[in-house]
């Protein structure tokens, strides 16, 4: 209980803090795990959202072959935070206000100790240190498996037999929250260094959500057993979202993969010591590399990256804004690496890379990265 307290109080401060520094508004909804930063100028009104999440990161060093595969216990949860309002209008016509409320809102993480921020992708967001992570596959379905007249009957709760020997399509109920959380989660943790976790609360409005524009969750069961789930934006048309299955080859049985993947999520690394603690290296790994970063501070200038098995740190060995030489005794090092802040967020994601060489190829990344309906 003093911890929650303590943390609730460090929230405040924290929020009084930015609201003197940028001027602006800040509320907190702590029932929704939101928080809105807004301002306005000259009778214009701006409003930028944060929605909080739980990610998982693989512990370092990665799970290794150990005659099994990874699972939840091989995850760190870390909080990680959505920027999911920020209106297109606003941003073009006053862009100093939409600077004032990002920036604002990367100094609360910052100071809160947040590893990374994610936006759905789009390109305005570049200017603030954002890059993609994550290219988001489109499927649709095979409708020689699966017809649209089996997700409206399965929509309206039956049981739906399909060709394969024991195998039906259901729409999920409610009972199957909970199981279905962990079934997704169990199966992104295999494949993906970063996700966010689900919990059955996320379906169950995920699921309320969908409903009222025509949509729905389907399961694939075989003899009772989950074979893998995908979300249906509009039945009718059997169009669909998420797709996450035990086997690629249950999955391409009843969702067909579209030909190639579009960029759809940008993340920047907020706090650089916190993401950092979350990438680890084969062996002792020294890296000296220039960062920019055009609106945290603390991220920009030349820096030695000192990797092992337990994590990874950065010490600064010049200032960015003078270009003067600190006194560390490495601080005569030229960067082997000179990048941005979103290059680098991509590389440690495993969206990118940053250099061809074995010291590169022994970093353990936090990546690759799967983000795909979350809210």
């Amino acid at each position: 209980m003093d911890q929650i307290i303590g943390e609730r109080e460090s929230r405040k401060n924290v929020i009084e803090k930015i609201k003197r520094e940028y001027d602006i508004a800040v509320l907190h909804e702590e029932s929704e795990n939101r928080i809105i930063f807004s301002t306005q100028d000259n009778g214009t009104f701006s409003v930028l959202e944060l929605a909080s999440c739980v990610a998982a990161m693989h512990r370092n060093p990665p799970a290794a072959s150990a005659g099994r595969l990874p699972c939840m216990a091989d995850i760190e949860r870390v909080e990680t935070n959505l920027i999911s309002a920020v209106p297109a209008k606003e941003e073009h016509r006053n862009e100093d206000m939409a600077e004032k409320l990002i920036s604002s809102a990367l100094a609360y993480q910052n100071q809160m100790q947040v590893p990374v921020c994610l936006v759905e992708g789009a390109d305005f967001f570049g200017k603030f240190g954002f890059e993609y992570i994550y290219d988001r596959p489109r499927y649709t379905l095979n409708t020689e498996t699966i017809t649209l007249e089996m997700l409206a009957r399965a929509s309206r709760g039956e049981s739906v037999s399909l060709d394969i020997p024991d195998m039906t399509l259901q729409a999920v109920t409610q009972e199957d929250m909970l199981s279905l959380a962990h079934f997704v989660n169990a199966r992104l943790c295999r494949q993906y260094g970063f996700f966010v976790i689900r919990r059955a609360a996320y379906y169950e409005q995920l699921q309320e959500r969908l409903l009222r524009s025509g949509g729905n969750l389907f399961q694939i069961m075989e003899s009772g057993i989950r074979k893998g789930y995908f979300i249906c934006t509009d039945t009718a048309a059997g169009s669909t979202g998420e797709v996450v299955f035990d086997q690629a080859f249950d999955r391409e049985c009843y969702l067909l993969t579209e030909k190639g993947k579009s960029p759809a999520v940008m993340a920047r690394i907020v706090n650089m010591p916190e993401m950092l603690r979350h990438v680890a290296g084969n062996g002792k790994i020294t890296i000296a590399i220039r960062l920019s970063d055009p609106v945290i501070a603390e991220n920009d200038g030349l820096f030695i990256w000192y990797i092992d098995e337990q994590g990874s740190r950065m010490e600064r060995v010049e200032e960015p804004e003078t270009g003067k030489e600190s006194d560390s005794p490495d601080s005569s090092m030229r960067p082997e690496v000179t990048t941005t802040i979103g290059a680098f967020t991509a590389f440690l994601f495993a969206y990118t890379k940053l250099k061809q060489n074995a010291k590169f190829d022994s970093i353990y990344l936090a990546g690759p990265a799967f983000v795909n309906e979350i809210f």
